[in-house]
């Protein structure tokens, strides 16, 4: 069975990202076709470095349209899609691979891990401790779509900004199946400039389909979310408020139009929009945290610890659950519970610094030094070799002046990529008198960091011991 794949892709100034794109799939790739639409860097070199087939075209606000250039050039029997700033991990090419063995009468939908830090953003997923497709992110969130489907003549991308292929795929017969392959997208690695680009082009297209359907309240509401995106929060809230004069009960408007106004400090009315998003929908795990964290700045800490609970039992897998119950018990003035909580939040997600944080300012105002120091060897045990984790326990030893075994794990913080772990552990050499050492310490610690005020000043203070032998 004919089982050759085409990779079709539309580009424009992606020559940091392309490379490690192309990389990423290009020994289970028959061809690689390639839409240029404009760029002005070295994205065609990169392109052609690779043995691309290139086609050009004059950039337009319609995605679909440049997609379908890019599949009118593939020739391959299967054709997979992705974007400059997407990768498919190593492990996962046979299988990918092996769908073009397959039968010619169903496409694939994939999921994309969409890598971000934002911990509240709906559906985030914290990242397995040491993931190599993390690239330093603590999560990601997931959106769908048909990437690989059958090279057919009326294969057509359709919709001017989320451009999708199912649709015409579907008339055709074509079966949607689902491919457990994730595609790991980082659109946040983009440079500043390019992500501001890419973030006020798709602003620009919102007000287009915002314009096109004046009677569509969804419409806005993605006009709201792009606003959001860039922190725009006035013209966020006009949008979802736009949203509400077509659907004044639409529960998804009230609720990011409460967020909004939380952002925008009117605690009132955003309350008022919230709780009204809840009358209409009980089941948003989103609407019941928003509340709660609006309730929490105002110190209403039982009624924000409501709020909390009800988001956890609607959404087990919220990473931040207990990390926001905690700060709200603690300000409630039961601090073993609310350490409590802090710990499970950690032992949830390993590579949350601020749980992190938060559980060491609890156990330290607990007096719990050396509890706090098995819960943290436990989590190094189980994977969770991060820098933030090593140098917290490092800090936990200091504290009981059990030296040796602060220095271990200051060292494997700054070896994990902390320079700040390096003056810490000057600190430590420099009591024990290994002057030397110290300022050899305060050394690395500024070739990471050349501006630690730390360390500036603990360089300064240790040379007055050094000796002046050669």
């Amino acid at each position: 069975m004919a089982s050759s794949i085409a990779l079709a892709m539309i580009v424009k100034n992606e020559e940091d990202q392309l490379a490690d794109c192309l990389a990423s799939v290009k020994d289970i790739v028959n061809e690689i076709c390639i839409v240029d639409t404009g760029s002005t860097d070295y994205t065609l070199e990169v392109a052609r470095s690779f043995n691309a087939k290139i086609g050009l075209f004059l950039w337009s606000d319609d995605f679909s349209a440049m997609r379908n250039e890019s599949l009118r050039i593939c020739t391959s029997d299967w054709i997979f899609v992705l974007d400059a700033d997407e990768r498919v991990a190593k492990d996962d090419l046979p299988r990918l691979k092996a769908l073009a063995k397959g039968a010619h009468d169903c496409c694939y939908r994939f999921t994309t891990r969409n890598y971000t830090n934002n911990t509240a953003v709906a559906d985030f997923q914290p990242c397995e401790p040491g993931d190599p497709n993390a690239k330093g992110f603590t999560g990601w969130f997931p959106s769908v779509k048909v990437r690989f489907f059958p090279n057919r003549r009326n294969a057509k991308f359709q919709g001017k900004v989320h451009e999708l292929v199912n649709q015409s795929l579907e008339q055709q017969g074509i079966r949607v199946l689902d491919c457990p392959v994730p595609i790991h997208h980082y659109n946040l690695l983009k440079k500043a400039d390019r992500l501001r680009e890419k973030q006020e082009h798709y602003l620009k297209l919102g007000h287009q389909k915002a314009a096109a359907n004046p009677n569509d309240p969804n419409a806005f509401i993605e006009l709201g979310a792009q606003y959001a995106d860039v922190g725009d929060w006035s013209n966020a809230a006009a949008s979802y408020r736009q949203a509400l004069k077509l659907d004044g009960r639409n529960a998804v408007a009230l609720r990011d139009l409460g967020g909004a106004l939380h952002m925008l400090k009117r605690p009132d009315e955003a309350k008022q929009a919230l709780r009204l998003s809840i009358e209409i929908d009980p089941k948003q795990p989103a609407a019941w945290r928003n509340l709660g964290v609006v309730l929490a700045e105002e110190k209403q800490w039982d009624a924000a610890i409501d709020c909390f609970r009800k988001a956890l039992a609607l959404d087990p897998k919220w990473p931040d659950a207990h990390r926001y119950l905690s700060v709200a018990i603690e300000g409630a003035g039961r601090l073993e519970e609310a350490a409590a909580e802090s710990r499970a939040g950690l032992e949830q997600n390993p590579t949350d610094g601020e749980s992190l944080k938060l559980y060491i300012h609890q156990m330290l105002r607990l007096g719990l030094r050396p509890a706090a120091r098995t819960v943290l060897l436990g989590l190094i045990d189980r994977g969770a070799k991060s820098a933030d984790v090593f140098n917290a326990l490092a800090e936990l030893f200091f504290y009981d002046n059990l030296f040796e075994d602060s220095k271990k794990y200051f060292l494997l913080a700054a070896q994990a990529g902390l320079p700040a772990a390096y003056n810490n552990l000057g600190v430590v050499l420099y009591k024990q008198r290994r002057f030397v050492e110290a300022k050899e310490a305060f050394e690395q610690c500024l070739a990471g960091d050349p501006t630690h005020p730390g360390a500036i000043s603990n360089l300064q203070k240790v040379r007055p011991h050094l000796t002046l032998a050669p």
